[in-house]
């Protein structure tokens, strides 16, 4: 164990980039033609050879390398469109929320110190149902 790759890995790192030069156009053109948006096929693209290259060395390479390449993508961006419209839609829920509590907190509140709507919509930025990138983001 001398911290150099051995030749089975370095033949398998070889394979993984002749796969994804040469297969990575078609895959990406799949990937746009499904979601319509370049960026997301590139990204779900880029984490599908994340994927391969933590996998294939363990698990050993696929008889279809493309084939495996092309459904780990879609599933990627398919996962990231699900995790969008989520998202959005909790961002409408909490917006819809948060002005229920304000009209609530207008007709309750007394004028004096820290409405207590602020802190209110301090915990309810912090639902767990929200994701914590978009917690921080709406606290803030």
């Amino acid at each position: 164990m001398n911290g150099q790759p051995d030749a089975e890995d370095s033949a398998l790192a070889n394979e993984i980039s002749r796969v994804f030069r040469t297969e990575s156009g078609r895959i990406l053109a799949s990937l746009i033609a499904l979601t319509r948006d370049f960026d997301l096929a590139e990204d779900a693209l880029q984490d599908a050879l994340v994927v391969a290259l933590d996998r294939w060395p363990r698990d050993g390479m696929p008889n279809n390398p493309a084939a495996w390449l092309t459904t780990t993508a879609r599933r990627k961006a398919i996962d990231r469109l699900r995790r969008d419209k989520t998202l959005g839609e909790k961002r409408d829920q909490l917006r819809a929320q948060l002005e229920r509590d304000s009209v609530v907190d207008e007709l309750e509140g007394d004028g004096n110190g820290i409405p207590d709507h602020r802190l209110r919509r301090i915990f309810t930025c912090c639902h767990p149902a929200i994701a914590p990138e978009a917690q921080i983001a709406l606290t803030l």
